[in-house]
């Protein structure tokens, strides 16, 4: 008898398999898993929904963005349970003969109580409930953690399948734990299991495995569909949404923990007192998943677009200005034109999308530098036992500040008496300068809230004012010069963690430049997008996440010659600002371990130099998803050799020339050609035929460098869509769905 054909079989027909013979688990190709890296893997859950609890009560702008973190709590709680669910069914043995008495010298009490059939099913159906609801939270993070998790785990979709085929839950996780070959996912990975899946569930749940069909989507290249399910999904979502605020109930609830938050505020009471959120009133994070990738899928659609832009358009330029253009150059031209209006289009819906994504994220400037040196100053003096100081009276601390800088000033006359020094009595009777904070009847400062702005606030046409220069010019020098930042303390800007901000923070400035923002705004943007980066940081739940929209930015950094004019490499933009040798040295003992392995670096031989840059990209080549044989291998890692040296020497990058004038910034229409040829310790040239660049930044690059800020044509706006009247509810939201169109979403402009 024929054996049945699986998902992944009936996706290829009888096609033969991949040379590859390894077979994974189809979560395993997800993307951005390792973004979802860190300690919440291992810490145990009453740690973590601790930590979640005293991460949501502290005031804003929190460490780690609540949904976020609330939703791998709860996936590891699911998973975590489903393993053991899953381990007992596979053993067949009782949970209380597991975990059964040991006798004296510690061998079993005896033969354990085996399960029946139906109670072993009953324990798996459980599991599968837990396990989906895992991936309905967020998909990528329960794939990381179901890898940590048993492999008892990854049968158990199919063990409830072969018994209740018509299970909704057990399709959906068996989906993600299919065997499938290696880096073959697009080809093994059909559609019709998620197809029945959507179709069996009610609207307001199709959310889910409608994000998860775009990105199954997103792997076969097929965009359009992806944009269509991300934004029936959102709908989706914002109308529940709106159902859940117009409870009276829930308003209550969110109005009394408000209270209860402003009163452990005023109070100063512990974060245990305040009340635990109940599960359905944790925020959730699906609304962002499904923003952040929409906005990457619209992304991708507008690079898709440059090379039909371009392709051409110097020759009929050209042949424009001789009048030698035919019927067939114009319809080429007119071709072009709809394609450079797609590049724009594409890329402002993916600036609105990232920007959304951004806005749940809050972000301040921190308290001036006069409160964050002394209270520092203080807390260095407490720690060190340096008691002797007496506290000054109650509004007297700035005040004498203030008179000392007056008196050691550049004499120029305010309070100083004959001989240079101030007189007691006149600043005696100074009118005192106002303070810029409250202090307490001990002297001691009372801390001010700082201003809080949604992260994307700082990528709006006005910025806050209130924003900490970066990069100064002692920033600057000191990142060129490798130097500590001694100031980095001063402002304590901080910014709510995500995951995935990283990513969409270089994102954003892709989409820009497809926008042909002018260099000077986005200049703007980019040193404010590396100020969020450098502060980003998910320490104690996540590890720092590898972003491959960063890398395809300094790609573009790199091909398009620094045509911001960036003074700085991008890579010690962004990098984490050490702690800073204040208040007396107070960070003394680290700044000096950094500087001491950086002397060591600098000692660096040759031969070290190179063994150094041959293990850095062989390490690198491994987690490249387009190295798939030893041929790609090799000259992965030789093109990452080559890619470093020049770095080093800095004949490469996104600084300007060695040769170059001292201009700041570098034209946009200087090709790669014109760089000085580099001096490589590797000869073989082989490396040159693969590509480190990925399309996506090779296509921006080009777009930079040769796309015209104008090619001619009329705007016009196209006539907006009325709703029609009673089109609301959960039920319209998502009806039309087959009919939507992703061109038909707004008021974009036509060619310009």
């Amino acid at each position: 008898m024929a054996k049945k054909k699986t998902g992944a079989q009936q996706a290829q027909g009888d096609a033969p398999p991949p040379a590859s013979s390894l077979i994974i688990c189809r979560n395993k190709h997800w993307r951005y898993i390792s973004s979802f890296h860190g300690p919440w893997l291992q810490l145990p859950p009453e740690i973590l929904d601790s930590l979640a609890h005293q991460n949501y009560t502290m005031p804003a702008p929190r460490l780690v963005d609540p949904a976020v973190f609330y939703d791998v709590v709860k996936i590891r709680k699911a998973v975590d349970e489903a393993a053991q669910d899953s381990v007992r069914a596979s053993t067949g043995i009782s949970n209380t003969a597991m975990n059964g008495r040991m006798d004296y010298f510690g061998a079993g009490g005896g033969p354990g109580s085996q399960l029946s059939k139906e109670r072993i099913f009953k324990i798996r159906q459980k599991a599968v409930k837990l396990l989906s609801k895992a991936f309905v939270l967020d998909e990528v993070a329960a794939s990381v953690a179901t890898m940590q998790a048993t492999s008892t785990v990854e049968d158990v979709g199919q063990h409830v399948l072969k018994r209740e085929p018509t299970n909704v839950e057990a399709k959906y996780v068996h989906f993600f734990h299919e065997k499938i070959p290696s880096r073959a996912m697009e080809h093994y990975t059909p559609l019709d299991p998620l197809n029945e899946i959507i179709s069996s569930l009610p609207f307001e749940q199709q959310a889910p495995p409608l994000r998860t069909r775009a990105l199954v989507q997103i792997f076969k290249q097929q965009w359009e569909g992806a944009a269509l399910d991300l934004t029936a999904a959102l709908r989706i979502t914002e109308e529940l949404k709106r159902m859940h605020k117009s409870n009276q109930q829930q308003l209550e609830l969110a109005s009394k923990m408000r209270e209860e938050q402003e009163a452990w505020n005023k109070g100063h009471r512990d974060w245990r007192s305040v009340p635990q959120l109940k599960d359905e009133d944790q925020p959730k994070s699906l609304e962002q998943q499904l923003q952040f990738n929409r906005g990457g899928v619209y992304l991708t659609i507008a690079c898709q677009s440059v090379h039909a832009a371009l392709d051409g358009l110097k020759e009929y330029q050209a042949a424009q200005e001789r009048g030698e253009t035919t019927a067939a150059d114009a319809k080429a031209h007119a071709a072009r034109l709809e394609a450079r209006k797609r590049v724009k289009t594409y890329a402002k819906r993916a600036m609105k999308d990232y920007s959304d994504f951004l806005s749940h994220f809050d972000y301040t400037p921190g308290l001036p530098f006069e409160i964050t040196n002394e209270i520092m100053r203080r807390v260095y003096d407490l720690a060190n036992g340096n008691k002797t100081q007496t506290p000054l009276p109650k509004n007297r601390l700035v005040e004498l500040d203030n008179e000392e800088k007056e008196v050691n000033g550049n004499g120029n006359g305010n309070g100083e008496g004959a001989n240079g020094h101030s007189s007691a009595a006149v600043v005696k009777h100074q009118k005192p300068k106002p303070e810029p904070f409250e202090r307490g009847e001990d002297g001691w400062p009372r801390f001010p809230s700082p201003k809080i702005h949604p992260a994307s606030a700082l990528f709006a046409e006005k910025p806050p004012a209130d924003l900490p220069p970066f990069p100064s010019e002692k920033t600057t020098h000191a990142m060129l010069n490798n130097e500590t930042i001694h100031e980095a303390f001063g402002s304590r800007e901080a910014v709510t963690y995500h995951p995935l901000l990283t990513d969409a923070l270089h994102s954003l400035l892709l989409a820009h430049a497809l926008v042909q923002t002018s260099p000077t705004e986005l200049l703007r943007h980019a040193h404010n997008a590396a100020r969020l980066a450098r502060i980003a940081d998910g320490y104690p739940i996540f590890q720092a996440a590898r972003s491959p929209a960063r890398a395809d930015w300094i790609e573009v950094l790199r091909r398009a010659n620094n045509w911001l004019g960036l003074s700085v490499p991008w890579q010690k933009l962004c990098a984490p600002a050490p702690l800073p040798e204040a208040a007396g040295g107070w960070a003394k003992d680290s700044a000096s371990g950094v500087l001491a392995k950086r002397r060591e670096k600098k000692e660096e031989t040759p031969e070290q130099k190179r063994e150094r840059i041959k293990q850095e990209s062989i390490i690198d080549a491994l987690s490249d998803d387009r190295v798939v044989d030893e041929d790609s291998f090799q000259k992965a890692v030789r093109a990452r050799e080559r890619r470093a040296l020049e770095d080093e020497q800095g004949i490469s990058g996104p600084l300007k020339d060695k040769d170059a004038t001292n201009s700041p910034s570098t034209s946009s229409t200087d090709s790669d050609a014109n760089l000085p040829p580099p001096k490589r310790w590797a000869q073989d040239e082989n490396g040159k035929e693969y590509p480190i660049s990925t399309d996506r930044a090779a296509a921006i690059a080009r777009w930079i460098k040769e796309a015209p800020l104008s090619m001619g044509g009329k705007k016009k706006r196209p006539t907006r869509k009325k709703k029609p009247a009673g089109a609301n509810g959960l039920h319209a939201a998502t009806e039309g769905v087959g009919e939507l169109n992703i061109d038909d979403q707004g008021d974009e402009e036509g060619p310009d």
